[in-house]
């Protein structure tokens, strides 16, 4: 199977540099396997080639998203949801694709040839947009790995970083309509079997602020309401929930 994936990427990898868009806008679905039932959220990703005064090469690409957490309705009754930014990684949501679709590109560079380790950096805006246009076009659903390692997701190896924890912020509510009383809830309290990433044409999904109507309340604001991290749950705000859907 891990074959045909390489083989897709491969074709991809080869149809990229006919795009007219650098750095391609998608759409992926992020699916929540838990007691034997599927809960998914659809996502937009946007991303913007930019001048930049501090990169080097003077240009730099701008990432947004618009979406919103996985909402789960547990067997136990209660609500949880997988967000879309986390402590020390708030735009989660944004690159959560890349955690799952990434590797197959690098995998699929290395193997078509010998010295991609060295002729390929990081950096290079240029081979940066065509890891991402062989990203979008991967077909299906992927296997997201609860724990990456960092290497797969770069073009060089070595750089002897830890793996990354892939895996969403999960939280559920003592009380839903107070989001002072948010809690963090393990994947494995919760029972989270897989999660998957799969590049679609869906629309975005909307609707959380029917669950959480504080939210609209809050916008983009911390759940203490206060104007600082300081004292917020986790240091968690709205945007954790819900971004770029007009709440």
């Amino acid at each position: 199977m891990i074959g045909r994936f390489l083989v897709a990427a491969l074709m991809a990898l080869s149809l990229a540099s006919c795009g007219d868009d650098a750095f391609p806008d998608y759409h992926y679905k992020m699916t929540v396997y838990v007691g034997g039932q599927a809960f998914s959220s659809v996502r937009a990703v946007e991303q913007e080639e930019v001048s930049s005064v501090v990169d080097s090469t003077g240009r730099t690409v701008k990432t947004s998203m618009r979406g919103e957490a996985v909402i789960i309705d547990h067997p136990n009754g209660r609500t949880y949801y997988a967000l879309i930014g986390k402590s020390g990684s708030p735009q989660y949501g944004a690159f959560a694709a890349e955690l799952a679709l990434m590797p197959l590109v690098t995998k699929a560079q290395s193997a078509s040839t010998d010295n991609w380790t060295g002729e390929n950096q990081s950096g290079d805006l240029d081979l940066r947009a065509r890891d991402h246009q062989a990203m979008v076009a991967i077909e299906g659903p992927q296997e997201l790995r609860r724990r990456v390692p960092v290497d797969e997701l770069r073009r060089h190896s070595g750089s002897g970083d830890p793996d990354f924890p892939a895996w969403p912020m999960f939280v559920t509510f003592s009380d839903p309509a107070d989001p002072r009383t948010v809690r963090e809830v393990s994947p494995d309290s919760l029972g989270v079997e897989r999660i998957t990433i799969e590049i679609t044409d869906e629309d975005v999904t909307t609707g959380i602020e029917e669950r959480l109507g504080w939210l609209s309340r809050l916008g983009g604001g911390y759940l203490s309401g206060r104007g600082t991290a300081v004292g917020s749950p986790y240091g968690l705000s709205g945007s954790a929930f819900s971004e770029g859907n007009g709440i």
